[in-house]
């Protein structure tokens, strides 16, 4: 059979490349993760990354590494091409973030790519230009030794797959995340980041402790628990106690000997050796490094290298699962004692079922300094909404006008309890404030004109640079509502005001659980108005466990039924319960 007429063909290199391509670098965040691997696998001491547009037209690494030769500067941007293993022995002890000597090669296949590079001890070296795979030639340059890259319109000549990027901002906070999690493996680098000529982060060596300050924030710092264990699974590193949980998971770093990866069994043991120290839908933060014996793992079973596959897992299980337990018996887990702790921790013990009575005061040991015990809580905003019959305002008005003083307890600091017309009424007092303020919000984005008041010390809040980031993103919302920010530079703002009507007295902790929810709603709420208010009102509103006067209660309940929706919070959950008193006589077999 003549070789024209066969089904089966040899792909030509330049299109392999790109389908590797599309295996390997996928976003711009890919290209940042491959070349900085490189650069820390070259021996880098100093490493800087410079984007334009979220990296869609610009992209470049420039280390002071090792540096490579005329010919090693050639040899590196074709297929399989590698320094890092030569047989398979060196495959199963692979100690290098690189190793397959794909990712160059693929780079280079979908974009314009200049690579200058100069070995130690010289001054003069090399550098090549390639487009789309296509060599343009080598030249003699001159510098400082280390090896640069530069990554100039990616997918220029693929784009269908241009065309799935997503926007600046969304790709800037990939390639953020992918640094991150560098900044921390390798604390004794010193990182640049620069983002459309504007200096994002500069980290100079440091300790592990003070890499993970310099990459989380100050906040995190006194709040950190070191982590060890020794053996033949050897872990150390540090996680955060209850102080520092979030509702998001973006705050796990794990390393198997220095490489990132990714790995549910393993999350889970440290989330499970918390127990009931946290509470659910929380996270906490922590930066863990496990080290093994390079054989008892497989770093080669995806092509992102992101997931690593272990000879005993069940021991890597067990050994980080116990390290963290230990960690968090120790003195260090207990918080730090300050005007901050307050009714965000939701696990209260709860008080015992008693009736709010004015004619009563219940004393100073039943209610702490945060307790909920006036109206202004629940500042009076016009709710004027028009309502008629069609509305359903008549149901709404008599069971709003059933409601009276003697007739309100609070039940465990949780639940308002009432007697109605026709039976009884119990109130979830946080989801009820969640939508009188969810409300409110979205009056505020309609009427622009925000009511605020001003701090007595503005708050100085230092965040992660993906966090500020968030927040840049929400000042303008979060300014309508009635929040008086403004950045400060340096992945800090200084908070001046927060909307009238509501207590808020740890305000850096808000402004962390508005971002946690906004970044969550934002996969599934494209309305950034409505996800603001939403991410507002749920971590504003009172919460489980603090107690309420009865002129609170009555104004909440006041409030309730005057928003457009009594009966469910912005994320669909149950405002209220009737209980008829049909059911109770059933329930107590009166015939």
């Amino acid at each position: 059979m003549q070789q024209n007429n066969t089904k089966i063909k040899i792909l030509p290199e330049n299109l392999t490349n790109k389908i590797a391509a599309g295996e390997v670098i996928d976003r711009p965040a890919s290209v940042v993760k491959e070349l900085v691997e490189n650069s820390i696998d070259a021996g880098a001491s100093e490493i800087t990354v410079v984007i334009a547009e979220g990296g869609k037209s610009l992209i470049q690494v420039v280390d002071d590494g090792a540096g490579m030769s005329e010919a090693d500067l050639l040899l590196a941007f074709q297929r399989h091409a590698t320094s890092k293993i030569f047989s398979y022995e060196d495959l199963i002890h692979i100690h290098t973030l690189g190793f397959r000597g794909e990712a160059l090669a693929s780079i280079a296949s979908v974009s314009r790519v200049e690579a200058k590079s100069i070995v130690q001890g010289s001054y003069s070296g090399h550098l090549i230009r390639i487009s789309g795979g296509v060599m343009d030639g080598v030249e003699g340059a001159g510098g400082n030794p280390g090896t640069s890259i530069t990554v100039k319109n990616l997918f220029y000549n693929t784009p269908a797959r241009r065309k799935f990027l997503r926007a600046t901002n969304t790709e800037y906070r990939q390639i953020l995340k992918v640094l991150n999690r560098f900044f921390l493996a390798c604390p004794q680098i010193a990182f640049s980041f620069v983002k459309d000529g504007e200096i994002i982060t500069e980290l100079q060596p440091e300790s592990l402790e003070d890499r993970v300050r310099s990459v989380f924030g100050g906040r995190i710092q006194k709040n950190l628990i070191p982590i060890e264990n020794e053996g033949s699974v050897r872990i150390s590193g540090f996680t955060g106690n209850q102080d520092t949980t979030r509702a998001t998971r973006g705050d796990q770093y794990l390393y198997f000997n220095k490489r990132y990866f990714t790995n549910k069994s393993l999350h889970y043991a440290v989330l499970s050796a918390y127990g009931d120290i946290i509470p659910k839908g929380h996270y906490p933060v922590y930066v863990v490094f496990l080290e093994m014996e390079a054989e008892q793992a497989d770093v080669n079973v995806h092509p992102t290298k992101m997931e690593i596959k272990f000879a005993n897992e069940s021991l890597v299980f067990s050994s980080l699962r116990g390290a963290v337990k230990r960690a968090l018996s120790s003195e260090e887990v207990v918080p730090q004692l300050s005007s901050h702790q307050n009714s965000h921790l939701p696990h209260r013990q709860p008080g015992p079922f008693r009736p709010n009575r004015p004619d009563r005061d219940w004393g100073a040991a039943e209610i702490d300094s945060h307790s909920w015990t006036d109206n202004t809580l629940f500042e009076e905003e016009d709710f004027s909404r028009g309502r008629n019959e069609e509305s359903g305002s008549e149901s709404l008005t008599s069971a709003k006008e059933a409601f009276k003083p003697t007739h309100v307890w609070q039940v465990h600091n949780k639940y308002i309890l009432s007697q109605i017309k026709n039976g009884v009424i119990l109130i979830d007092q946080h989801v009820a404030h969640e939508r009188i303020l969810y409300e409110q919000a979205l009056e505020r984005f309609e009427k622009r004109k925000p009511s605020s008041q001003q701090l007595l010390f503005p708050q100085i809040v230092e965040l992660s640079s993906e966090d500020y980031s968030v927040l840049l993103d929400m000042i303008p919302f979060l300014e309508q509502i009635g929040f008086v920010l403004k950045a400060f530079g340096k992945n800090t703002v200084v908070l001046e005001g927060v909307p009238s009507g509501i207590k808020i007295s740890d305000e850096e902790k808000i402004l962390l659980d508005i971002i946690d929810e906004y970044k969550r709603g934002k996969r599934e709420n494209p309305d950034i108005r409505d996800n603001v208010a939403k991410s507002f009102a749920c971590h504003s509103a009172i919460k489980a466990g603090d107690p309420l006067s009865l002129e609170a209660m009555n104004s909440l309940i006041d409030q309730l039924f005057s928003t457009k929706e009594p009966y469910f919070c912005p994320h669909g959950r149950p405002v209220l319960i009737n209980l008829s008193l049909e059911e109770l006589d059933r329930r107590f077999r009166r015939h």
